[in-house]
């Protein structure tokens, strides 16, 4: 009785803290449905983005679909991260291709053939599952926005279903980058107009801003810490990790790790999370318009340290490909 208990009081203070625990908390609270579009293969934090989507005990990853640029060669990365860590059970979907240029990342999986994308377009896929889970499923969208802007093209019927979409996107006030104005942010900027149908949309959308993400970065250390765990997952991370890399001074900013989790945290690392009229004017910016924009949540100021150790704490406890 004295180790039931023990065990028992180890996974509610795991799940009070967020942290990896013996699975009584997992297995009591229903998991939530999501799905992951991304550009993975350009910046470094979609695949590292990928991990805590496939890792957090609260998710049910319903499929990925990759999305902007070479998205079949995308898809390729995402299936072979899926074959690692044995999770080929998680169908990966092409969104439309824009265009065949590559990356040093794509150098990792292109021969990759054990576990192949399906034939169902990304859009039609988001479109399918949705419809299937009226009303439960999450999109988390951490790229341009092409596919989400073609599934809004087929009628209400996505807009009216999905639970909630949430966006790494773009930058309202400020960020590390320009410190005194926004910019136009690349998740934007690459499809205006699909970003256009997003922003002013039905949906229930919460974005991530530059404002949160360019605040957070991982430190040689914390990079290190991943290193020494020896997985299948931690594994491909640092392998694409080195392709991505310019030099031994490059510094990953998580941004997309921090949308993914915002969807299983909500709110929990930021100091601040309002609601806010925001629209995509023609150029690219998110403006802040009480007349033009509709409500957004927007979250802003991360907690920083908070956040990481969430995060690197998932990494470095995970079992994906090892059993």
């Amino acid at each position: 009785m004295k180790n039931i208990s023990i065990l028992t009081l180890i996974s509610i203070l795991c799940c009070a803290f967020g942290l990896p625990g013996t699975g009584f908390c997992a297995g009591t609270e229903e998991k939530m449905k999501i799905i992951l579009d991304t550009d993975i293969g350009n910046d470094i934090d979609d695949a590292w983005a990928l991990a805590l989507s496939l890792i957090h005990p609260r998710f049910e990853l319903l499929g990925v679909t990759t999305d902007y640029g070479n998205t079949p060669a995308r898809a390729k990365l995402a299936c072979k991260i899926l074959h690692q860590t044995k999770q080929t059970h998680i169908p990966v979907a092409v969104g439309r291709q824009t265009s065949e240029d590559n990356d040093y990342q794509f150098t990792w999986a292109e021969d990759f053939t054990a576990y192949r994308p399906i034939e169902t377009p990304a859009a039609q896929f988001l479109f399918d599952t949705v419809m299937k889970y009226p009303k439960q499923v999450t999109v988390v969208a951490v790229g341009p926005l092409p596919n989400l802007g073609d599934v809004l093209k087929m009628g209400p019927a996505f807009e009216e279903n999905v639970k909630e979409v949430i966006l790494m996107s773009g930058n309202i006030y400020r960020s590390a980058y320009q410190p005194n104005e926004p910019i136009r942010e690349y998740n934007v900027v690459c499809d205006i107009k699909a970003a256009q149908q997003v922003y002013g949309s039905k949906v229930k959308l919460t974005i991530v801003p530059l404002d949160s993400t360019t605040l957070v970065r991982l430190k040689n250390e914390e990079r290190k810490r991943v290193q020494k765990y020896r997985s299948p997952l931690t594994w491909s991370l640092e392998c694409l990790l080195r392709l991505w890399t310019s030099g031994p001074d490059s510094q990953m900013v998580l941004h997309d790790q921090l949308a993914i989790t915002e969807a299983a945290e909500p709110g929990r690392f930021f100091n601040k999370k309002v609601d806010l009229p925001v629209y995509v004017d023609d150029e690219g910016y998110t403006r802040v318009d009480e007349k033009r924009g509709r409500p957004i949540t927007v979250c802003l100021e991360p907690k920083r340290d908070e956040f990481m150790e969430f995060y690197l704490s998932h990494l470095v406890s995970q079992r994906l490909g090892m059993d």
